[in-house]
């Protein structure tokens, strides 16, 4: 599959998650769903770190200054990330965390599509397109959850709580 067709579908995929988490109204269930989106919205980054930005500086002339400023999202989405697992699910302030970070993706989400990915889809080959799409499918990272009560979802004074750390390497350039 086409690089630019695999990225596009894991960013419909976070959509729809992030659609599922606005919408849960069980404490249970959207404790689960934001442990999904977190999943999805790692593995994305990392592939678009690992694979795609290298060949964006290899392919674009002005590449370093592009995989910047994508690194530079991707670590704010990394903040916003870390700062929602840590808040309680009841918590007010926790559908306000959901919402600042959906429009973080939207805004990298349609920097990419709009801008990005047409400009690399003249710039590389179709070869090499769906190589590089193969390359981001196989790089998808195992996602750890470290929690220390031993579990992602514990539950005290009646709410439930996502308590974990999220642990993935940063990938080095390339």
């Amino acid at each position: 599959m086409d690089a630019i067709g695999v990225l596009v579908a894991q960013h419909r995929a976070i959509e729809t998650l992030f659609d599922e988490v606005q919408n849960e109204t069980g404490r249970r269930r959207l404790a689960s769903a934001v442990s999904r989106l977190a999943e999805e919205l790692i593995a994305h980054l990392a592939a678009e770190e690992a694979v795609f930005y290298p060949a964006l500086r290899r392919v674009l002339d002005d590449g370093r200054e592009i995989t910047d400023r994508g690194r530079n999202e991707h670590l704010a989405l990394r903040i916003e990330l870390r700062r929602m697992l840590e808040a309680s699910v009841s918590e007010p302030s926790f559908t306000e965390r959901i919402a600042g970070m959906r429009l973080l993706f939207e805004r990298h989400m349609r920097q990419e599509e709009d801008e990005l990915f047409p400009r690399f889809a003249t710039a590389a080959p179709e070869s090499q397109r769906q190589s590089l799409g193969e390359e981001i499918i196989a790089s998808r990272p195992p996602v750890w959850i470290v929690t220390t009560e031993g579990r992602a979802l514990v539950q005290r004074n009646g709410e439930w709580s996502l308590r974990s750390r999220v642990s993935l390497p940063i990938p080095a350039r390339r």
